[in-house]
C-alpha cells in the first residue's frame, strides 16, 4: 500500500475522526483492563509536524476534566480542528473527540501504562483506537484501524511548543 503525502494524512485521519459514530452505551461503561491514573503528563501546549503541515495540541485540565484544542496549519492557512476531552466515567476514562466541530465520537479507556493511555472504540469506521503516551523525547499519540489492505497507522510526535 503507497502512503499518501502526510499533510493529506493528516487531514484525512481529522475527517475520519469526524463519523458520528458513538461508543455504545455498554462499551463506554466497560471496566478498563487497568484502573484509571492521573493524566497530568498529557497537560500542556504540544507542536508537531507532519510533512508541511504544522499540527498543536492545547491540552488542559479544568474540573477533573482534560480539554484540547487541536489545529492542522499549512503555510499559515487552517487545514482543520478538532475539539477533544478526556473525563472519568465509571471506572475509566473516555476520549471524546469533535473533529471540525461535528458531534463527538467517544472511545472507552482500553489500558493504561505508566504516562500511557490507549482507547478503543470497535464500532467506529477509522479510527477505532487512539493512543498518547509521554517520554523524555516528548508527547506521542496514535491513531489506528481497518484499513484497505490491513491495519492503518497514523503516528503524531510531539515537543513543547515555544513560549511566544
Amino acid at each position: 500500500m503507497s502512503m499518501p503525502n502526510r499533510g493529506y494524512a493528516t487531514c484525512l485521519a481529522l475527517l475520519l475522526l469526524s463519523s458520528p459514530t458513538n461508543v455504545p452505551a455498554s462499551a463506554a461503561e466497560a471496566v478498563p483492563t487497568n484502573p484509571p491514573v492521573a493524566l497530568d503528563w498529557l497537560a500542556g501546549d504540544w507542536c508537531g509536524q507532519q510533512g508541511q503541515a504544522q499540527i498543536e495540541e492545547h491540552w488542559f485540565a479544568r474540573g477533573g476534566v482534560l480539554l484540547n484544542v487541536s489545529t492542522t496549519t499549512r503555510g499559515g492557512k487552517l487545514l482543520g480542528f478538532e475539539y477533544t476531552r478526556i473525563e472519568r466515567r465509571g471506572a475509566g476514562w473516555v476520549y471524546i473527540a469533535q473533529p471540525g466541530g461535528v458531534p463527538p465520537t467517544e472511545f472507552a479507556q482500553s489500558s493504561t501504562a505508566a504516562q500511557r493511555i490507549d482507547f478503543s472504540n470497535p464500532a467506529h469506521d477509522y479510527p477505532q483506537r487512539v493512543s498518547y503516551w509521554h517520554d523524555d523525547r516528548g508527547l506521542h499519540a496514535e491513531i489506528a484501524g481497518p484499513g484497505k489492505d490491513g491495519e492503518q497507522r497514523f503516528a503524531f510526535n510531539y515537543t513543547a511548543c515555544p513560549t511566544h
